[in-house]
């Protein structure tokens, strides 16, 4: 069920289970993006979705092409945050970012990253991209604990030319699921 519902996504044009081998292969892509850091090696990330997601009993990869927005909108996508789990800044999807700018000590950083000037930070910040929802499974029989994460670049190149998509603009989606 889950598989037909993804696929008659319009702008899907793949879609796998990942099993043992694939999975240890994206965990150890993650290790290493994480290594790397974001922003060029600037600032240490962690992207706690993905490691949520692989967690679950079932995890598969969406590839879709690249205008195409099966994702509902996220409150949380990226954070920067402290040793503490305080948020220090964020991206601010749309429908957000009106009232970021009225809160005092709020500085965008760009149309939609803002940094919040009166945290008092803790230890050394870093970027955590949290945890997705995914309602397009909700309603299914049988599954719980749905959960998707958007993976480094590294592991979306790799999963993309896995799946025959190689030099394309498609892009992935990681989702997880119990029974």
């Amino acid at each position: 069920m889950v598989r037909s519902r993804i696929m008659s996504l319009e702008g899907v044009d793949s879609m796998e289970f990942l099993d043992h081998r694939l999975r240890e292969k994206v965990e150890e892509m993650e290790r290493g993006a994480e290594v790397n850091g974001a922003v060029g090696g600037l600032m240490p990330f962690v992207n706690a979705g993905v490691w949520d997601v692989l967690t679950r009993q079932e995890v598969f990869i969406i590839v879709a092409q690249p205008d195409v927005l099966i994702l509902s909108p996220q409150e949380h996508l990226v954070h920067i945050v402290d040793q503490n789990g305080q948020i220090i800044g964020e991206y601010l999807p749309e429908g957000r970012r009106e009232d970021i700018v009225l809160r005092e000590n709020a500085y965008l950083l760009s149309e939609d990253f803002v940094l919040y000037g009166d945290v008092e930070i803790v230890g050394e910040p870093y970027f955590r991209i949290p945890t997705m929802t995914f309602p397009l499974l909700e309603d299914i029989p049988g599954i719980k604990n749905i959960a998707s994460a958007s993976i480094s670049t590294i592991s979306d190149e790799y999963l993309r030319n896995h799946l025959g998509f190689v030099g394309t603009k498609h892009w992935t989606h990681l989702v997880g699921f119990d029974y």
